[in-house]
């Protein structure tokens, strides 16, 4: 097929995936040309790399999604594409065309047997639609895709979707444009883990992938499970959490957390700042300070004299602090927002009766600091409307996310210890190196999980930066 041919065929349904198969035999050959064999098994030991590319999608996603109803349409993800073209993400392509962004938002839309389509992308269609938006634009030099031009200048991303298109050829090994239950089953049987590999492709996979219950599993689709299996996604995994416990994954301000954390990346990152875990140390004192006043605000408010401050004292608290009124009279703060943050803060999971103590009002207090960076109105009128008027405060609250970026320099939302690892390596001076320690790791690690929040993180930092003021700490 000619490019001209290929070209005009993205404005028929039939055409565009003819051109999605066209790119899949592409990328079939270049694997070949490299002497490489599709191995998901190797995959497999990639998913933390394409997880932390999965949790930027996310944040993307967010971000491209203004209405707030969890879905991005068409309108919103042509505005998207729009601002990254006119940044120059497309240079040499052709224009944004309509029924290109229509045809790519249609194909992605994943949904079961008698599932009604929705009218725009959830988190897992949104990345579907960013793999295929890459493969296309690998295929097609002059084509402006969403998933094309997030590849522009972003070696990571490109690597993930890379790897994702890897996976699918693990399977569909003459790249036909999908693969059935025999070639599944055949994959096991031909690999030579195919203990490793039985373990993972259960029936239960088989399930997941094949969405439309045709008996064949197309790219999209592939795509669609994939980013389940990579992110560990599971309906059933937070069944055992309290009903007041802190539930990260279920707190809607989370992925707003996410966002925040990109956009002071990207601050960071135009402003050429380049985050030093070295130089925060030396600012201690002064963060010292500002995290004194605010175990002052911990200590007054805190009425009962418990240590703790609980949700209703820090609704009265906010009242006397903000004393915000809409036009109406009635309170302008968001006291739903003000508990999914409380929420966030309960690092000890001690829910919503026995409240914050100063370590978790701290990082309540760097919450409602980002969210107010991100724009969240709401968020204002919680914690990060102090920040305006008090430069020491808001430098303070920069250098905390500054310190976090440290080590999650991509903006996903979590670092691991291998993360810590590299960055305290890279640091020249040895303060960082010796107050970095396999000790400090879990300390941060608050939950075992592996990875730490920016929550968790904030709550080791306030007891580095105030060692010695208690004798417990």
């Amino acid at each position: 097929m000619s490019q001209a041919e290929s070209k005009r065929s993205l404005s028929t349904t039939e055409g565009f995936q003819s051109n999605v198969i066209q790119a899949l035999q592409l990328a079939k050959k270049d694997l070949e040309s490299k002497n490489e064999k599709a191995n998901f098994i190797r995959i497999i030991m990639r998913f933390p790399k394409i997880r932390a590319v999965f949790d930027r999608l996310r944040a993307i996603h967010t971000r491209c999604d203004k209405s707030g109803d969890g879905e991005v349409d068409m309108d919103e993800l042509t505005e998207a594409m729009t601002e990254l073209f006119n940044e120059g993400r497309a240079e040499g392509r052709d224009p944004i065309k309509p029924s290109v962004v229509a045809r790519t938002l249609s194909i992605s839309e994943v949904e079961g047997e008698g599932e009604k389509k929705s009218q725009g992308l959830d988190v897992k269609q949104f990345i579907v639609m960013c793999a295929i938006g890459f493969i296309l634009a690998e295929e097609n030099k002059d084509i402006s895709t969403f998933g094309g031009m997030l590849a522009s200048g972003d070696d990571a991303y490109r690597v993930a979707m890379t790897d994702v298109v890897t996976a699918y050829l693990s399977f569909d090994r003459e790249g036909k444009g999908y693969f059935t239950a025999d070639e599944f089953n055949g994959f096991m049987t031909a690999s030579k883990r195919a203990d490793a590999a039985k373990s993972f492709f259960t029936d239960e996979r088989w399930a997941e992938l094949d969405v439309s219950g045709d008996g064949k599993v197309e790219f999209e689709e592939f795509v669609y499970a994939f980013s389940r299996w990579v992110s560990g996604d599971d309906d059933d995994d937070d069944d055992d959490d309290d009903e007041e416990g802190r539930n990260r994954s279920k707190n809607p301000l989370a992925s707003r957390v996410l966002l925040a954390l990109q956009l002071s990346k990207s601050i960071l990152d135009k402003q050429k700042k380049d985050v030093n875990f070295t130089r925060i140390i030396m600012r201690f004192p002064k963060i010292h300070h500002v995290f004194d006043r605010i175990r002052t605000t911990h200590e007054k408010y805190d009425l009962n004299k418990d240590g703790r401050i609980q949700l209703q004292e820090l609704h009265d608290a906010m009242k006397e602090l903000m004393n915000e009124k809409n036009e109406d009279g009635t309170d302008a703060i968001d006291y739903s927002t003000v508990e999914n943050i409380f929420m966030l803060s309960d690092l000890d999971h001690h829910g919503l009766q026995e409240g914050l103590d100063a370590k978790e009002f701290i990082v309540f207090c760097a919450v409602g600091f980002i969210l107010a960076e991100a724009g969240g109105k709401s968020a204002k009128l919680v914690t990060g409307e102090v920040s305006a008027n008090d430069e020491g405060y808001r430098k303070a609250m920069m250098d905390i996310v500054g310190a976090y970026l440290t080590f999650d320099k991509e903006g996903k939302g979590y670092f691991t210890s291998d993360e810590m690892h590299t960055a305290v390596s890279g640091c020249r001076k040895k303060d960082a190196g010796n107050l970095l320690t396999p000790e400090r790791w879990r300390e941060l690690d608050m939950d075992h999980s592996g990875r730490v929040d920016f929550e968790e993180f904030v709550h080791a930092f306030s007891t580095w930066v105030t060692a010695g003021d208690d004798e417990d700490e």
